[in-house]
């Protein structure tokens, strides 16, 4: 017989007090396994196991699962987070729970987003929602760039068919579903997601993941001879999460291109989402200057050893 807080793991990290005792295990086992710590009481007639996923215990001591944004960042999908967790319950819930304290009620100011159900959920686990219905609560509750993210990351990461997210687009409002032909799978961030859409916005033509011989892809291409990368923290050179920094691999790109020809303008989450009028202002300029020396190289094509010569020149004039 497996022990108790292995058969909660098994379970999903959850189980009730009355599902424990329907698989043989008493009260005075219970007792044991919470005095022990292998398990705990995560509010009154549920208990779980200390590795459990921390989202999970705050949606469940709430009294509900996590769904949209909340949900979708436990499936992998990189999302905008705001910082509240999004917890669905149902139409008849009572006596929701503070996510920190379970002897507290919920209150107003706590960081918790509630997302009255009246209907049951379609797949998911008992501490979180489906795919499918978790971005169905996205497209009815969020803005279009924070909607139009979430289905891309899902589809750029393959967590859906096309038919399947055509199917949630159906069962969304009406006001949302002309943001089915927005979504993309060549999206590999939510910065970028916001950038393609602003870019759509203000008109500006673009190429998305440019493929550059001996440099890579590049997350957008605006002009002949200009390319727009939208940077995460692993770009600065500070990063200390999982995997390198990719600082220095940005700026031998950035050397490279610069020797085709080239030019690469970085920008930040933080910069594109606070400041995106004055990032299109440059990027605007970056495009017009482009177009006005592509078309000066095409009357005079740069060819560096007619440069070099023409400097000598110039400097034997001086002596």
């Amino acid at each position: 017989m497996l022990a108790l807080d292995q058969v909660i793991r098994r379970n999903d990290y959850f189980l009730r007090r009355r599902d424990l005792l329907a698989r043989g295990f008493g009260d005075h086992q219970i007792r044991q396994e919470l005095g022990a710590g292998r398990i705990f009481r995560v509010r009154h007639g549920w208990y779980s196991v200390p590795d459990a996923p921390e989202s999970a215990i705050l949606a469940v001591r709430v009294g509900g699962k996590l769904t949209s944004i909340s949900a979708l960042e436990t499936y992998g999908l990189r999302v905008p987070n705001r910082g509240a967790i999004h917890v669905s319950v149902r139409a008849s819930a009572s006596r929701l729970r503070n996510p920190q304290h379970r002897r507290e009620r919920l209150r107003g100011r706590d960081p918790v987003r509630i997302h009255w159900n009246d209907r049951p959920s379609g797949g998911g686990t008992v501490w979180r929602a489906s795919i499918a219905d978790a971005l169905l609560v996205v497209l009815n509750t969020e803005s279009r760039e924070i909607a139009v993210a979430c289905c891309s990351a899902a589809m750029r990461h393959k967590k859906l068919s096309w038919p399947e997210l055509d199917a949630i687009f159906q069962r969304a409002q009406s006001r949302v579903k002309c943001w089915r032909g927005l979504v993309s799978a060549l999206d590999d961030s939510h910065g970028e997601t916001f950038t393609r859409l602003w870019f759509m916005d203000a008109g500006i033509q673009f190429e998305q993941q440019a493929q550059i011989r001996g440099v890579g892809q590049l997350d957008f291409k605006v002009g002949p001879h200009s390319y727009v990368e939208v940077d995460g923290r692993q770009h600065d050179p500070a990063w200390t999460g999982e995997g390198e920094s990719n600082w220095e691999k940005d700026l031998d790109r950035r050397t490279t291109m610069a020797i085709r020809g080239d030019r690469v303008e970085h920008y930040s989450y933080l910069l594109l989402y606070t400041q995106w009028p004055r990032v299109l202002a440059a990027i605007q300029r970056m495009i017009a200057d482009d177009l006005a020396t592509t078309s000066l190289r095409l009357r005079h094509p740069y060819r560096p050893s007619a440069f070099r010569k023409r400097r000598s020149s110039a400097r034997k004039a001086l002596w």
